[in-house]
């Protein structure tokens, strides 16, 4: 058994070999749910003063009955139909697994009635970062993959603390003596299928914001003599004011970090609504045409429609990495918080390049026409300033020009040269040869 019940209030539970079979087995399917079960299992033996090997006895009309039972004295205690809805399936799941089905209808008031949530807002680009500006560098980092890569907190510390995110799913990730380096930003952060609830690995990204955090957090782990692996974690344990080397952190951890920066910033939010920051702050950008849905879906983890199933979520080749990294640039300035964000090497180039063009006498009409002018190369921004001075001097592409006879010696005092005479009263000149 996975679980540490050592100190539940329940054990004693654990004295019947068959319901230890049973919560194995429920591990088997998630860790959580075993957990969740158990402790509901355990609430319900000690409210009715039962057992679960009584449970197991009773005959399906025993056993429904005993269901609307647990269901009224719920609803007399004005629990949430959601959390009576949870005993019930725990019920469901100890006596499918000893062969008892329970086919009686079964009504929960409210049962799915998540209200409590979904009115819950969404943090502000600025919000989010008040809640930055007041985090320790080990909440900053933890914060940052959920809000920028969209993870779940489950991937950054499992429910048991026994595995996470490590240095290894950071691909681009270069340590060098007591400094670490990135490759390439956005660094593409990897999720192993274990740490995936939908049981597929996926990739996301971390922009320049979140990768200075987690740099400053691995380099001051460095300065304080830990040894930082392949398999080290990213969020790690903390011993004694010190780092513990190679200990991961439980998912619950991991979130009392974050909510702790979220109340010291003043703010009631759960940890989880900032995956919800990432995809309505993605949505956002895929309303502006700067990410597709696909995309935004399979870095959330997500297994995505039938389309996706096949295309995103059967591997990914080198070129389709690159085109989602370019993607994630142009989305990621409606999720990062740092200015210094929001300047991506696109915008800049496309910047430098309106300002030659402008200077060659391009109009603002004529340059919102050449599309998008951070794509524009080095030569081809050459030949449009060529023809557009070309243009400006009335050769229309070439290179020679017809004037009046009274007006020779002036051109050639500008620096052209003659060719020949046209009669009766014109000349051919030309621009001076090179």
């Amino acid at each position: 058994m996975k679980l540490q019940l050592k100190i539940s209030p329940y054990r004693n539970l654990l004295e019947d070999s068959q319901f230890v079979l049973w919560v194995e087995n429920v591990e088997r399917g998630s860790v959580i749910t075993a957990a969740e079960y158990f402790r509901r299992m355990g609430h319900i033996c000690k409210t009715f003063n039962t057992t679960p090997q009584r449970l197991s006895n009773l005959n399906e009309k025993d056993a429904g009955n005993f269901l609307l039972h647990v269901i009224s004295h719920f609803e007399n205690k004005k629990s949430a139909g959601t959390n009576i809805k949870g005993y019930v399936r725990a019920l469901k799941s100890w006596w499918g697994f000893n062969d008892i089905e329970v086919r009686k209808k079964i009504r929960i008031s409210g049962s799915n009635d998540y209200s409590k949530y979904e009115n819950e807002r969404v943090p502000t680009q600025t919000e989010l970062e008040k809640v930055l500006n007041v985090a320790g560098i080990r909440a900053k980092v933890a914060i940052a993959l959920v809000a920028f890569c969209g993870f779940r907190i489950e991937v950054l510390g499992d429910y048991l603390g026994h595995d996470g995110l490590k240095i290894a799913d950071f691909t681009e990730l270069v340590i060098k003596g007591n400094a670490v380096e990135f490759t390439t930003i956005p660094t593409i952060v990897s999720v192993r299928k274990c740490l995936s609830k939908a049981g597929h690995q996926f990739i996301s990204f971390l922009p320049s914001q979140g990768s200075e955090y987690l740099k400053q957090y691995l380099e001051l782990r460095l300065r304080n003599g830990e040894e930082v692996t392949l398999t080290s974690p990213i969020i790690t344990a903390l011993d004694n004011n010190s780092w513990k080397v190679g200990h991961h952190i439980g998912t619950s951890n991991v979130g009392d970090l974050m909510r702790k920066a979220i109340r010291s910033a003043g703010f009631g939010w759960r940890p989880y609504v900032l995956r919800r920051y990432f995809d309505t702050r993605l949505m956002v950008a895929e309303s502006d045409s700067l990410v597709i849905r696909d995309w935004r879906v399979f870095w959330m983890g997500h297994k995505g429609d039938i389309e996706h199933t096949y295309t995103v979520n059967k591997g990914l080749p080198p070129d389709i990495i690159e085109k989602m990294r370019e993607s994630y640039v142009r989305g990621s300035r409606h999720l990062v918080t740092a200015r210094s964000e929001t300047v991506s090497q696109d915008k800049v180039l496309e910047t430098f390049n309106r300002q030659f063009l402008t200077i060659a006498g391009y109009t603002n009409d004529d340059i919102n026409k050449l599309g998008e002018l951070s794509k524009l190369t080095v030569e081809q921004i050459q030949d449009l300033v060529r023809r557009k001075s070309m243009e400006t001097l009335g050769l229309n592409g070439n290179n020679q020009k017809v004037v009046s006879m009274q007006e020779i010696k002036n051109w050639i005092n500008q620096g052209w040269e003659f060719v020949s005479n046209l009669p009766p009263d014109e000349a051919i000149i030309k621009l001076p040869s090179r």
